[in-house]
C-alpha cells in the first residue's frame, strides 16, 4: 500500500521557520564609557531541556580550560504536529505540471494528489541574563505578527511559492532568580507560534494526454474522429451567463453579485485583481483572496459608486446603454468578460 518517497515538507518548514530569527540583535551599553555593542543572537533548534541542560555544563577546549555559552541565545522546537480540517479539499484532486522538449511540445507531466493540510506549533525560546535584552527581542518580533506573517515556501517540483501563515499565540516569562551569588541569572522567554502548512503525497511522473480520438460510428456511415483538447492546467472560467445580462444600477446590484461568478484553476498567486473598464480606462478596482470567487454587496456598492463618478454622473441618472468589462487577474492568467448597464441612477450616489 505504502511507497518510499522523501518530499521534505516538514524539515523545509522547519528551516523556513528558523530563518526568521536568524536576524536578531541586541543593543548593550556601558554605562561608564557610552560604547555601544551590537550583538547577534545565535538560534539552534533545540528543546529548553536539552539547551539548559548544555547551559549548566561547561565544554571543554582542552584538558585545562571549560567554557559556556554565552548569552543572549535561542533555541527552538516542534511540539505538536495536527491535522486541520478546516482546509481539507477533495483528496482524489491531482495536480500536475508539465516539461515542453526541444520543439517546445508538452512530452511529460508530473502529477500528485491533493495536499494533506497540517497544523504545526512551535516554541521559540529566549536565554538572557537581563529584561532589557528579552525586552529587544520582543520588540524586533511582535511587529511583524499581527497576529500572522506569511512565508512562501517552494515545497516541490508541482507546489511552489506555497503561502503558509504562522500565527502568534502566547508569549510567557521566567526569571531565575533564585539560587547562589556564584550561580548565572538565566531569564527564559518563550514564544508560541502556530504553522498551517501542508504535507504533500507521491509525485509521480507519466506521459501528459493532450488529446484524445472521439470516434462515432454510425451504421452506414464512414467514422468521423475529431481531436478534443484537453481542459486547462491553469485558468479563470467567468460564468457564462453573465456577459448575456443588462443591468439597471444601482437597483440589480444583488442581480449583478450572483451573477457575476468565476472559478479559478491552479491559480499562481496569492491575490486575484478585479478590475472594471470602460473605453479602455480602468474606473475600478480592488484585491482579493486567491479563493474568493465573487464579489460582496459592498464591493459591487462601491463599484456603482465608482461608475458614478468616472462618467461624472454624479446626481443624476442615464438611460444610455453603458458597455463595461470586467477583468479578473491573477499572475499570468487574465481573463475578462462584456457586460451592459442600460441604467446607471447616480443621484442617491454621490
Amino acid at each position: 500500500m505504502f511507497s518510499s518517497y522523501n518530499n521534505q515538507s516538514i524539515r523545509k518548514l522547519v528551516i523556513a521557520f528558523g530563518s526568521l530569527f536568524d536576524e536578531i540583535y541586541v543593543i548593550r551599553k556601558n554605562d561608564s564609557t557610552g560604547i555601544e555593542e551590537k550583538v547577534k543572537v545565535p538560534i539552534t533548534f533545540s528543546s529548553k531541556e536539552k539547551f539548559l541542560k548544555r547551559l549548566e555544563t561547561n565544554s571543554s577546549i582542552t584538558d585545562k580550560i571549560k567554557t559556556q555559552i554565552n548569552l543572549p541565545y535561542m533555541s527552538f522546537e516542534i511540539l505538536a504536529v495536527s491535522y486541520d480540517p478546516t482546509r481539507k479539499r477533495n483528496k482524489t484532486l491531482t495536480t500536475s505540471t508539465s516539461t515542453p522538449d526541444a520543439s517546445g511540445a508538452i512530452v511529460e507531466t508530473n502529477k500528485t494528489f491533493s495536499e494533506t493540510p497540517i497544523q504545526i506549533l512551535f516554541n521559540v525560546y529566549f536565554y538572557s541574563r537581563s529584561l532589557d535584552e528579552v525586552f529587544q527581542i520582543l520588540e524586533q518580533i511582535l511587529p511583524y505578527f499581527n497576529p500572522e506573517f506569511n512565508i512562501r515556501i517552494n515545497f516541490n517540483d508541482i507546489f511552489k511559492n506555497v503561502n503558509v501563515p504562522i500565527s502568534y499565540r502566547e508569549f510567557r516569562l521566567t526569571d531565575d532568580h533564585e539560587g547562589s551569588l556564584t550561580s548565572r541569572r538565566m531569564i527564559i522567554g518563550s514564544f508560541s507560534f502556530l504553522a498551517s502548512s501542508f504535507v504533500f503525497g507521491e509525485i509521480k511522473e507519466g506521459k501528459l494526454i493532450t488529446t484524445f480520438d472521439e470516434t462515432i460510428v454510425m451504421e452506414g456511415v464512414d467514422s468521423v474522429s475529431e481531436p478534443t483538447p484537453l481542459y486547462p492546467i491553469h485558468g479563470i472560467q467567468i460564468n457564462d451567463d453573465f456577459g448575456t445580462f443588462s443591468f439597471n444600477l444601482p437597483t440589480d446590484n444583488t442581480t449583478f453579485r450572483t451573477s457575476c461568478t468565476w472559478t479559478a484553476t491552479n491559480v499562481p498567486e496569492s491575490i486575484t485583481e478585479i478590475k472594471i473598464v470602460h473605453e479602455g480606462t480602468v474606473i475600478y478596482s480592488l484585491a482579493l483572496p486567491y479563493q474568493t470567487t465573487s464579489l460582496t454587496a459592498s464591493q459591487v456598492s462601491s463599484m456603482v459608486s465608482a461608475m458614478c463618478n468616472s462618467l461624472n454622473y454624479c446626481g443624476q441618472s442615464t438611460s444610455e446603454s453603458l458597455k463595461f468589462s470586467i477583468l479578473i487577474k491573477n499572475g499570468f492568467i487574465i481573463e475578462s468578460k462584456y457586460f451592459n448597464v442600460n441604467i446607471l441612477e447616480c443621484s442617491g450616489i454621490c
